[in-house]
Parts: C-alpha cells; sequence; structure tokens
C-alpha cells in the first residue's frame, strides 16, 4: 500500500511539475500510454494521478477530445488543501530552494502537542526546527514533531535536516494520508525575526496542522510560519446546494 501510493505521489509531483513549466503544447495532455511510457510507470499509476489532478480542479477532461490543462487553478500561488513540499513550492515560485538547519531535539512532549498527537504525559518526542530558504533568503520557518515510539530504524540526523515525509516513510513506516491545518494570523517576535530575517513584528502566515495516516492515527505534528511577501495562499471553494438553484 505505502509504495503504491508513494508511486502515484511522485507521478502526480512530477506532472504538477511539467505542467508549471509548459511541457504541453496547446495546454494539451498526452493520451495515458504516452504519459506511461514518458514517465515510466504503469497506466494504473498514471490514470490514479490524473484522477487526483481532476480532483484539485488542475486538469479538465473531455469526453472524446483529452484532458486539458486548467489554467485558471494553475496560476494560483499555493491551495491550502493540498500539501506541498517546500522545496517544490519555492522552485515552482521561480527562486533558488534551500534549507538551513536549526535544531534536532529528543525531548518530553509538550500538554498541547500530546493532545494533538494523542500521546500519555511522559511520552517523547523528535522535534526539528528547518527555514527553507528562496534564492538565499529565509522565507518559511517550520517545526515538526513526531513521536518518538513511531522510529522503527536507527537513522543519522541529517535525516531530519529538511523536509521530514521521507523520514516517516522510511525510518518510521508511515504514510501521511491527509494533514488538519489551522491558519491563524501572527507577527514575528524576536526569535523568528532573526531567523527570518525580517523586521520585529512583521505579519506572517502561520499555520499549525497535524497529519494523519490511513487509518486516521497522528503522526506527526508542525507548526509553520511564511514571509508573505513569498507566498500568497488560496483556496479553491465549491458551492453548497443551498447556493445552487
Amino acid at each position: 500500500m505505502i509504495d503504491t501510493a508513494s508511486k502515484v505521489e511522485k507521478i502526480t509531483t512530477r506532472l504538477r511539475s511539467l505542467i508549471a513549466e509548459r511541457q504541453f503544447s496547446a495546454d494539451k495532455l498526452p493520451s495515458e500510454p504516452e504519459l506511461a511510457t514518458q514517465l515510466n510507470a504503469s497506466r494504473a499509476t498514471i490514470r490514479q494521478a490524473l484522477a487526483l489532478l481532476e480532483m484539485e480542479g488542475l486538469l479538465v477532461r473531455k469526453q472524446g477530445t483529452g484532458t486539458f490543462i486548467n489554467r485558471q487553478i494553475l496560476n494560483i500561488p499555493n491551495r491550502l488543501e493540498e500539501v506541498w513540499d517546500f522545496a517544490e513550492m519555492i522552485r515552482l515560485a521561480g527562486f533558488a530552494p534551500d534549507v538551513r538547519h536549526v535544531s534536532l531535539n529528543l525531548e518530553p512532549v509538550s500538554p498541547e502537542i500530546g493532545l494533538k498527537l494523542a500521546l500519555p504525559p511522559a511520552a517523547e518526542v523528535l522535534s526539528t526546527v528547518n527555514i527553507f530558504l528562496a534564492d538565499d533568503v529565509p522565507v518559511i520557518y517550520c517545526l515538526d514533531v513526531i513521536p518518538a515510539n513511531l522510529v522503527q530504524q536507527a537513522y543519522r540526523d541529517e535525516e531530519l535536516h529538511g523536509p521530514v515525509y521521507p523520514f516517516l516513510e522510511k525510518r518510521c513506516g508511515r504514510h501521511l494520508d491527509y494533514n488538519i491545518a489551522e491558519l491563524l494570523p501572527a507577527v514575528a517576535d524576536e526569535r523568528l525575526s532573526r531567523l527570518l530575517e525580517c523586521p520585529p513584528a512583521s505579519p506572517l502566515h502561520y499555520m499549525k496542522e497535524t497529519g494523519y495516516d490511513a487509518a486516521g492515527s497522528p503522526v506527526i505534528y508542525s507548526e509553520e510560519y511564511y514571509r508573505p511577501k513569498y507566498f500568497s495562499f488560496h483556496v479553491r471553494r465549491k458551492m453548497t446546494t443551498a447556493y445552487q438553484k
């Protein structure tokens, strides 16, 4: 199950990149067999990836004509209903991505985070902080907290110096199915001002989120701060039946 999901995610990410780079002429995608050959994937994997992108609104399928790119959705910088790799977000925004590791600790869980991760008071967690850069400018602060009891294999500290999702899959055997996020207003305190190299009290996008596996078990808690100068977030909202005539 994990391997299949990972393959679909990798192909979905690859297709997003090709779309963003305008690699498809006339905004029309090749057929499923052509994509399978081009991306070295099975037709079933291609079909699942296309279905995901269609659900997101990035693609539109027209019967008898083909699959087309929805440019109105593509031009949105970042969408809140999607979980993106930070480096990919920065690259697609037109900057060179990099990461600066700040800290890694094995420590007792705080009461607030313990509730988020359904952990007992005495539980230990791995807590890692990374700063993500765009053209050498710090633009994202990210704190990730993982229950220590999920770790199944020995690891090197460097594996948590950056994105943590590969660590969750490789060392914990856990695949994230979805995140529940809360977006809040925030300003930079003294520490965030120093780490993000922005003036004190600068406005920031602040997100608190918990990631769950397919069984609905919490496996990671994150706090993220984004510099608004570099990122804006949008949501594609569907009309409810109350507004439909």
